[in-house]
């Protein structure tokens, strides 16, 4: 989930490719390139606390963010640089040193990094950028819920051309939450031998299409490697001006390379109602098919599947069927945003797995004091039926964690 918690998949959906199509100036002289650059950054103050079922009650609270500098345009070249910083305060703090737990900092207690460092080119359509960067894909993106955002070390092409957009890219690293902040080795491979990928994707006012396809090279030691082709499609229905629909369908195959484990196939369906531009209602549906001894695997950080909550995705369930359903209402009141979801993750017993049934709950608020400040709070409830341990941060069982934020942007 974002940092800025919003009910609506089909928005992140269709924001994936645009990150990099934003406006620059132009500098008239080489003197302009740095002096009329752009600053900008966000700090967060966040607090993150636990109950763990027959376990430590560990809780945190760090300071952080990103401060990032980028160039001007000269003849369509320009380029960035990001500094990466999180800090626990030990005052407000538990013992235990558990980056399990807090999500947020190193075993150390701090992590530092050039989480961006690029030079891009851009003519018309066309953009390129080299080095490391934000990158929001299906199966490779930021997954910004905590202070530090995944980014990779790639090489990234796009092209718009009216309503079509073309991305190809290859990923060598990558680092942030979801590749632990190993303040020892905080670049992780992305794959023993990299990662490739290409997409292209239509959209109108109504229909926006996508088809994707990676090549994830094998990793020792972890399920990573295979091959996955991913298509969605989502509609946009005015039923008048105060009522909207989305929906939409997404489908990812998943064929495995190097013994990986991964061979699976996924497909799902969404439905989104807004009502009075104050009213969600949201449902979606994931089911994946697989043999006992392979799984699927949800890519470099949150993962693209519509029923992906705060800790649950549909991975956590390792190996053979399984299914997720998720139901979730928000409501708008000025600058007051309160919503509540419901998933719930299941596999029935066969011959060679057991039976799994996770519930997960996410209750939240967030608040805009203005456009630069704003202040988040989610409860989110585990609650593992048979007590398998099988959920995405905790394998001892059930748990709850609430976690504040405070963050503003400049």
């Amino acid at each position: 989930m974002s940092k800025t918690i919003r009910l609506s998949l089909v928005t992140i959906l269709t924001m994936r490719v645009i990150q990099a199509d934003n406006t620059l100036a132009v500098a008239n002289n080489f003197d302009d390139i740095f002096a009329n650059g752009n600053l900008s950054g966000q700090i967060e103050l966040m607090y993150s606390g636990h109950k763990i079922k027959d376990n430590e009650d560990p809780y945190s609270t760090a300071i952080g963010g990103q401060l990032k500098y980028e160039t001007v345009m000269m003849h369509g070249f320009n380029a960035g640089a990001e500094l990466t910083t999180v800090h626990e305060i030990n005052g407000l703090s538990g013992d235990t040193q558990d980056t399990r737990a807090t999500l947020m900092v190193s075993p150390e207690g701090s992590y530092t990094q050039l989480s961006q460092a690029y030079l891009a080119y851009r003519s018309q359509g066309l953009g390129i950028r080299l080095g490391r960067q934000l990158i929001d894909t299906p199966l490779a993106d930021s997954d910004d819920y905590r202070i530090v955002n995944n980014t990779f070390e790639a090489a990234t092409l796009r092209y718009r051309y009216k309503n079509f957009k073309m991305m190809l890219g290859y990923l060598d690293r990558w680092q942030g939450t979801d590749a632990g902040l190993d303040n020892d080795r905080p670049w992780q491979d992305s794959g023993v031998d990299g990662s490739a990928f290409a997409n292209i994707s239509f959209a109108t006012g109504k229909l926006d299409t996508s088809a994707w396809y990676y090549d994830i090279s094998g990793q020792t030691g972890d399920l990573t490697g295979n091959k996955s082709s991913y298509l969605d499609a989502i509609l946009h229905f005015n039923i008048n001006k105060n009522i909207s629909l989305d929906s939409a369908v997404q489908y990812l195959y998943q064929s495995e390379s190097d013994n990986s484990g991964v061979n699976a196939e996924i497909y799902g369906i969404f439905l989104e109602a807004s009502l009075y531009e104050q009213l969600g209602l949201l449902l979606a549906y994931n089911h994946r098919s697989a043999d006992d001894d392979k799984t699927s695997f949800s890519g470099f950080g949150g993962g693209t599947l519509y029923t992906s909550l705060e800790n649950m995705i549909l991975d956590a369930i390792v190996g053979g069927d399984a299914d997720a359903m998720m139901a979730g209402i928000s409501y708008d009141i000025a600058d007051l945003s309160l919503y509540y979801m419901y998933g719930i993750y299941e596999r029935d017993q066969t011959s060679t797995l057991v039976k799994e049934e996770i519930i997960e709950q996410n209750i939240g608020a967030d608040y805009s004091v203005n456009e630069n400040l704003i202040l988040s709070a989610i409860l989110t409830i585990d609650d593992d039926k048979e007590d398998t341990g099988s959920n995405a941060i905790y394998t001892g069982g059930d748990f709850t964690n609430l976690r504040l934020t405070v963050g503003y942007t400049f």
